[in-house]
C-alpha cells in the first residue's frame, strides 16, 4: 500500500500527498504555520477510494479554498466527474471546459493539490497511455486497475 497523506482547514482538504514524496517534508511546516492540520479521518477514505470503493469526498472539498487559478479550478470541477472506472484524455477535458489548450489541462492536472479527490489518475493521453502522475506510473495503474480499468504495458485496453 501507498502512504497517502491529506492535510485540512476547517474540514476541508488543502493538499494530499502520494507515496514519499520530497516536497511532503518541505510542505508540512509551512502547512502548519498556516493552520492547517492533518486529517487522518480523510486519509483513510483515500485509502478506500484508491482500493477501488466508492467514496463521497463532498463534505470536505471546497476548491475556493484551494490556491488555484480558474482554468484550473474548471479542469478540476470537470475532472471530478468522471466515474469511476471511466477515463478521459486530456483533449476530453479541454473540449469539456471550451479549451485547445489539452497541455494546459495537463499542467493543471501536474499541479493538483488534491490528488485522488480530483481524480487526475483517471486521465490519460489521446493514444490511451498513461501518462505522469505525482505518485509514480505505478500507483496510478494499480488506482486504475483496482477501479476496473485495464491497463497493459503503460496502456489502457478498452
Amino acid at each position: 500500500m501507498y502512504e497517502i497523506t491529506a492535510y485540512c482547514k476547517n474540514n476541508k482538504v488543502t493538499n494530499v500527498f502520494l507515496g514519499k514524496e520530497d516536497i511532503y517534508s518541505e510542505k508540512e511546516k509551512e502547512l502548519k504555520e498556516k493552520g492547517i492540520t492533518r486529517c487522518e479521518s480523510l486519509e483513510n477514505l483515500l485509502k478506500q477510494s484508491f482500493e477501488g470503493k466508492n467514496v463521497d469526498f463532498s463534505n470536505y472539498v471546497d476548491l475556493n479554498m484551494l490556491d488555484i487559478t480558474d482554468f484550473e479550478k474548471k479542469v478540476y470541477i470537470e475532472t471530478m466527474n468522471i466515474e469511476k472506472g471511466e477515463v478521459k484524455t486530456y483533449k476530453q477535458i479541454g473540449e469539456a471546459i471550451g479549451s485547445k489548450g489539452y497541455r494546459a489541462v495537463g499542467n493543471a492536472l501536474n499541479k493538483n493539490p488534491i490528488a485522488i479527490i480530483v481524480p487526475c489518475h483517471r486521465v490519460i493521453g489521446s493514444n490511451m497511455s498513461l501518462t505522469g502522475f505525482r505518485g509514480g506510473l505505478d500507483m496510478k495503474k494499480e488506482m486504475l486497475n483496482n477501479e476496473g480499468i485495464k491497463v497493459k504495458k503503460e496502456k489502457v485496453i478498452k
